[in-house]
């Protein structure tokens, strides 16, 4: 195909590339090309609308204002209808089996379907318009998306949940970042913001199987070595834009993400928030309980073949896989540990360790109740006094690892020689292996006992 010349009028969206690589890359290339053509009949209607799917992506990527989007959705509608008409008439026509009332062009689970619906739920401004789009999805059973259905029921009053929900065929590219959002929802009002805030902090790594890479290189040179192009990755946080939307939730906590849809949010809550879903009351969202995931995998710590810092973590995180990961991400894999205070951190980010101000009491009772209650140990019930402070702070490390050693459990100040707070807490049956790691590694772990009291 010959190279397309398109401009780039507006600032992009899409981090880590430039105006350059966008218009050059053959994926983006070929849709818009594709779109603007009139003799698209012979195409399948699938690819059509996945087409149609791909180009609002784009838009948003490379830096389209807000009402070219709206008006580029209601422009898809009516043709996306008829495109999804006119394949039920041609299949009905060749098979003596009529289609499902309930099958649609949209498999919410991929992630281009799930972001264009989002958009669409985020931007469209009218209910109309949202029941037609409600009404393309496809509803089949073992094709309901719950993570895409409990917020579209937030935005259409009325629509009816499944009473089941497959998770077949989502395990590797939809669950790792539908999940999270359901367990943010299912907390207290309280507390889902924060839920997503740390969500997003792992955002880009969860992106990982989708295509996110910290650097891209659109060279030709590149392409050569790699036998391929490059293509732009496009994908932004719209599970987290749409949660906060449906759920009325602060996000100023991570709106300055690089991949959070914040214009999207903005504009949803000055232009349809009141006028097209004034129905619905503040916070409440689908109105519904969330049906919590499964527990999240873990690995087997006495089968595993990790090593040195990898394993210090996985013991840390109790055998949780993505959070084991997810640190190692943020502080690479180190034969020493120089900076306890950035690997406490990333621990504390993930949820798997402690890691508060000298003075902030609050913080590390927080942290130790949540650290509990993760591994499955029951309400740590803290002691009323003192009532804050370091003093508190130690009384809180010294009540915990008592409390946590009935449970089977070792609780281990990390000692970063600063003013800070550092823990974790091990199975008492690897907490040999942990401490002799720990000096592997340079990391001084003790007994609270030891040095507290």
């Amino acid at each position: 195909m010959e190279p397309i010349e398109i401009e780039i009028k507006y600032p992009l969206r899409v981090p880590l590339c430039d105006a350059a690589d966008y218009a050059n890359d053959h994926g983006y290339s070929y849709t818009i090309d594709f779109l603007n053509r009139t003799d698209v009949s012979s195409s399948s209607a699938s690819g059509v609308v996945n087409d149609i799917k791909q180009r609002l992506l784009y838009m948003y990527g490379r830096g389209d204002p807000i009402p070219d989007l709206v008006l580029r959705l209601e422009a898809d509608l009516p043709g996306i209808q008829s495109i999804t008409h006119n394949y039920r008439v041609r299949v009905e026509e060749s098979s003596s089996t009529p289609l499902s009332p309930d099958f649609g062009l949209f498999w919410s689970y991929k992630r281009i379907d799930f972001s264009y619906l989002a958009l669409a739920l985020m931007l469209l401004p009218q209910m109309a318009q949202v029941k037609a789009m409600a009404g393309l999805i496809n509803r089949q059973p073992n094709e309901r998306f719950y993570a895409l259905e409990v917020p579209l029921k937030a935005f259409l009053p009325g629509f009816a949940l499944a009473r089941k929900y497959s998770r077949k065929d989502r395990v590797k590219y939809a669950l790792p970042w539908s999940d999270p959002i359901l367990r943010a929802l299912s907390l207290p009002a309280a507390e889902r913001a924060p839920a997503l805030a740390s969500y997003m902090k792992n955002w880009c790594r969860i992106m990982k199987p989708l295509g996110w890479k910290p650097v891209r290189d659109f060279s030709a040179a590149a392409a050569e070595r790699r036998g391929t192009r490059e293509l732009l990755f496009v994908h932004f946080a719209y599970e987290v834009a749409l949660a906060v939307c449906a759920y009325d939730l602060d996000d100023s906590s991570f709106q300055d993400h690089p991949y959070y849809p914040r214009d999207v949010v903005a504009h949803y809550r000055a232009h349809l928030r009141q006028s097209r879903d004034g129905w619905r009351a503040a916070g409440v969202g689908a109105g519904v309980p969330i049906e919590l995931p499964p527990p999240l995998k873990k690995a087997d710590l006495s089968k595993s073949k990790r090593k040195g810092l990898a394993r210090w973590i996985e013991l840390a995180s109790d055998g949780d896989i993505d959070a084991t990961d997810a640190v190692i991400d943020q502080v690479g894999k180190l034969r020493k540990v120089k900076e306890l205070s950035e690997l406490s951190c990333a621990l504390a980010e993930n949820d798997i360790g402690i890691h508060a101000d000298i003075k902030d009491d609050e913080t590390l009772e927080n942290q130790l109740t949540q650290l509990c209650a993760a591994r499955g140990l029951g309400e740590f019930a803290a002691p009323d006094e003192p009532p804050a402070g370091p003093a508190r702070c130690e009384q809180l490390l010294l009540a915990g690892a008592a409390w946590l050693k009935e449970r089977g459990y070792r609780l281990l100040d990390l000692d970063g020689d600063d003013d800070a707070w550092h823990a974790v807490l091990v199975k008492t049956q690897y907490h040999d292996e942990f401490l002799a790691l720990s000096l592997q590694l340079a990391v001084t772990a003790r007994e609270p006992s030891d040095i507290y009291g």
